[in-house]
């Protein structure tokens, strides 16, 4: 593996999070307040899919493809950390304040990587009861 060889994990990973990167910077766009990350979920259930049908790792790939996905949920962080700081406070309230929106920041991105696991794994469940072919596995029970 050369340095700038993708996996196919990653490769599948881009492919899910770049389909979903467009319509979750719509939605943050539009209103930063209520982001329901719908595109997120969709990018990683495909990503999940395609990458099980190779016979790789659906929970990784659908972390990953969650996470560039997800990144434009950081506008949203970056403009309640503006107004943390253009807000009167006495300095120990305003750096208290940063911490706990960079915490919520984190459990932000630990919700969009857990939901982007099940997705994945969802989609790679998908995946194996269609079978590699694309076709229903007969041996999958219904």
């Amino acid at each position: 593996m050369g340095p700038l060889q993708l996996t196919e994990t990653w490769t599948y990973a881009l492919v899910g999070g770049l389909l979903a990167l467009p319509f979750t910077a719509l939605e943050v766009w539009r209103s930063p307040e209520n982001i329901t990350l719908g595109a997120v979920l969709v990018g990683s259930v495909f990503a999940g899919y395609l990458i099980k049908r190779r016979g790789g790792n659906s929970t990784a790939t659908g972390i990953r493809a969650a996470l560039i996905g997800g990144i434009p949920t950081l506008w949203a962080l970056t403009e309640l950390l503006r107004a943390i700081t253009n807000i009167p406070n006495p300095p120990w309230f305003q750096a208290a304040s940063v911490g706990m929106a960079l915490a919520f920041g984190g459990l932000m991105f630990v919700i969009v990587a857990l939901s982007g696991a099940l997705a994945g794994r969802f989609g790679g469940w998908l995946a194996e009861r269609r079978g590699r072919d694309g076709v229903a596995d007969p041996r999958s029970r219904t």
